[in-house]
This record gives C-alpha cells, sequence and structure tokens, in this order.
C-alpha cells in the first residue's frame, strides 16, 4: 500500500512539499526541547499521558509556556472547550456546548489523541464509559476526555510529574 501514497504525492507536488517543510519545522522545535532542560522536563511530563503524542506535546507545551499564570479554567478556555449555555429569556434554551472562542489548534491537535486515551489508559477510558452510561453522545464524551487531558497536563506541567496512571488509587491506600 505505500506505493499509493508515492503514487499520490508524485501527483501532487504542493502536498509533499507542504509535508516536508511541516517535518523540517516539528524537527526544529523538537530540537529546541531537546536543547533546554526545562522544557525538555517539561515536554517529557506532559507527554507521558496516553495518547498525547509528539505534536500534542508540543501545542499543549506552547500553551502553558505563553500563558504561565492561567489557572486551569483558564487554559480550558484558551483552548476553547469551556463549556457556555446559550439562554434567552423562556423561549431559548440549549444544552451546554464548547465555546469554540479559543484556538482550534489544542483541540484539532489532541482530538485524535482522546480515541488512543479512551482505548488504552484506564482512567480516561472508565471516564468516557461514564459519560456514555449517562447518556452523552460519543462526541460530547470525547470532548470532555479532551478537557480531562487538558487539565491533567496542566497540572503535571504546573507540578513537574509525570502522568501515574494508578495515582489515584495509590493516594486512597495512603490514605487509609
Amino acid at each position: 500500500m505505500w506505493y499509493l501514497s508515492v503514487l499520490y504525492l508524485d501527483n501532487y507536488p504542493d502536498i509533499y512539499r507542504f509535508q516536508e517543510k511541516q517535518m523540517r519545522v516539528i524537527e526544529q522545535i523538537q530540537t529546541i526541547i531537546d536543547t533546554n532542560e526545562v522544557y525538555k522536563n517539561d515536554y517529557e511530563n506532559i507527554k507521558s499521558i496516553m495518547g498525547v503524542g509528539q505534536i500534542g506535546a508540543i501545542a499543549l507545551l506552547h500553551l502553558f509556556l505563553k500563558y504561565p499564570e492561567a489557572n486551569q479554567r483558564e487554559i480550558t478556555s484558551l483552548a476553547g472547550l469551556n463549556p457556555v449555555y446559550k439562554q434567552s429569556g423562556t423561549s431559548i434554551q440549549s444544552s451546554y456546548k464548547i465555546s469554540k472562542t479559543g484556538s482550534k489548534l489544542y483541540r484539532g491537535v489532541l482530538f485524535m489523541g482522546v480515541l488512543s486515551a479512551v482505548r488504552y489508559d484506564k482512567n480516561f477510558g472508565a471516564f468516557y464509559e461514564r459519560l456514555k452510561e449517562n447518556g452523552k453522545h460519543s462526541t460530547q464524551a470525547q470532548i470532555a476526555v479532551m478537557r480531562k487531558i487538558i487539565i491533567t497536563a496542566h497540572s503535571l506541567y504546573k507540578n513537574n510529574r509525570k502522568y501515574d496512571v494508578d495515582y489515584n488509587s495509590n493516594n486512597m491506600k495512603t490514605m487509609a
């Protein structure tokens, strides 16, 4: 099947050049991260979340570095994942939706990672399944998991920790 992609790229040289340019930019950003110990540590902490890959970790690191004093609520708002409720008097009322007022870059980069997180991480998978059981649509549940991933990544970034799947169960054992 690899020959299909070669044929496709031969017919569309602009796409091939654009993809090469994208890869060069990603490599340059990765070099900057690797040469700075603080960035590298923060990047590794964010990337330790199942479902957050290289590009997702770069995007989230950018968000957190751009707004260093932002709290979790502000971070979700900057990513456009904050819930809003539309109401006008008594006649127009809708259910909660995401605002989409923030940068769509972060939502776009993380969307496919959410599918991986739901499938392979037991915490995100359980959260997703609980939302589905409560009647949420698949997309709504995926957006909620995306918001949870961003909040978790922000917490890891602020506290300088790696993601631990068993963090909650370990804390419960020490408290008992």
